[in-house]
């Protein structure tokens, strides 16, 4: 599988201003990423930085502002710490003296998955924090020590596996003839394939099966060049209702869209939400992942809405784009895209806080099957 930033492990690095983060992001991954100054303040918006831990897998670091910044923008860091943290499949926090175990003791029990880093080791200051915070078994990181760049790589391998997770499930097998119906209109991206796409296709060519593609308009002629029907037709979610009417109703028939739905959210829920629409919904939330600007052709602010206006009436659409998704106990439904730039931590993040307030939450391509009536004929 192709590591994009969005399927990678994320360690997010927490800590107080100057506890130790930037050093160990640069010592971890060899390389000059943040910037290291004693000046309280100097990490400001998220760093990322991504690497492969051998016999792990592809990860992704974060290198974040410390709770304690006390300059001008203080409230607008601190915010984007905890989107960040949001993300997280791994907190590494970073012990400091003027952290207080009870603090500590309370960020333990909150996060499952944390280590607390006694770094500094070649200080004299690094063994009064590995003796402060001993009852916790900190890690001691000593960053003129290249051993422990090592010894920080066992920790992850032992303790955290990177689940092997398929986008096509039991729906594509050896030897199976998968036809993807990929439009290329003014929303598809220049000389290149969107994401879903590109991993979808490659996880067919890994499970040993044959992918085709093709466009709506050749699509016939490209079912009627086949010795045998495809095991499956996989198509935007956008063209399910004219790739329907087109297929043997044999066929099975899906979309990259619901597949990424079920990939990394909770199609349960999506299914359930969806019919929310035909019991009063009049305010809807539509958030999207990608920050692309919107054009005549968009899928999530030009076509779903149309779509809704000419099925309800009387309903109010608002948007969101990115890690927007605040207020939402004002809608009585949102509407997420694939979130395929979204890991799977951030999106089940959103999942739970809409649980959390009662609101019904489901996804683009759910919610364009649910309104061509073909929800149960679509495979899951």
């Amino acid at each position: 599988m192709i590591a994009y930033n969005s399927e990678r492990f994320s360690l997010v690095l927490l800590g107080k201003t100057n506890s130790g983060k930037s050093s160990f992001l640069n010592y971890i991954t060899d390389q000059d990423v943040s910037i290291v100054s004693s000046q309280k303040g100097t990490t400001t918006d998220p760093i990322k930085k991504s690497m492969e831990i051998h016999d792990f897998g592809p990860v992704l670091f974060f290198d974040t502002a410390g709770f304690d910044d006390d300059t001008n923008l203080y409230e607008k860091r601190i915010e984007k710490t905890k989107k960040t943290i949001e993300k997280a499949d791994l907190i590494l926090y970073f012990l400091s003296m003027e952290d207080e175990l009870n603090d500590i003791f309370k960020l333990k029990k909150e996060y499952k998955n944390i280590i607390f880093i006694a770094s500094k080791q070649d200080l004299d200051i690094g063994e009064k924090i590995f003796e402060k915070f001993e009852s916790i078994n900190p890690l001691k990181i000593n960053l003129k020590n290249k051993n422990d760049r090592d010894k920080f790589f066992d920790k992850i391998r032992s303790d955290f596996k990177i689940e092997d997770k398929t986008i096509t499930k039991n729906l594509v097998k050896e030897n199976d003839l998968v036809l993807l119906v990929i439009p290329q209109d003014a929303e598809a991206p220049k000389f290149r394939l969107i994401k879903p796409q590109v991993m979808t296709i490659r996880e067919i060519i890994d499970k040993n099966a044959t992918a085709v593609s093709t466009n709506l308009k050749n699509l016939e002629n490209t079912l009627n060049s086949f010795n045998k029907k495809p095991d499956l037709v996989i198509t935007d979610s956008q063209y399910f209702k004219e790739v329907y009417n087109i297929l043997d109703k044999n066929i099975k028939l899906t979309s990259f869209s619901v597949l990424f739905s079920a990939f990394k959210g909770d199609i349960d829920y999506y299914i359930e939400s969806v019919k929310k629409l035909d019991e009063g919904t009049r305010k809807i939330l539509i958030a999207e992942a990608c920050s692309h600007p919107p054009i005549s052709e968009d899928i999530g602010r030009v076509k779903i809405p149309k779509l809704l206006k000419k099925n309800y009436d009387n309903i109010e659409i608002e948007f969101a784009r990115g890690d927007d998704f605040e207020n939402i106990e004002k809608y009585d439904l949102i509407i997420q895209c694939g979130a395929c730039m979204f890991n799977e931590k951030y999106v089940k993040e959103r999942i739970k806080l809409a649980k959390e307030k009662n609101i019904p939450m489901t996804n683009y391509g759910i919610v364009l099957a649910y309104l061509n009536g073909i929800l149960e004929k679509i495979y899951i």
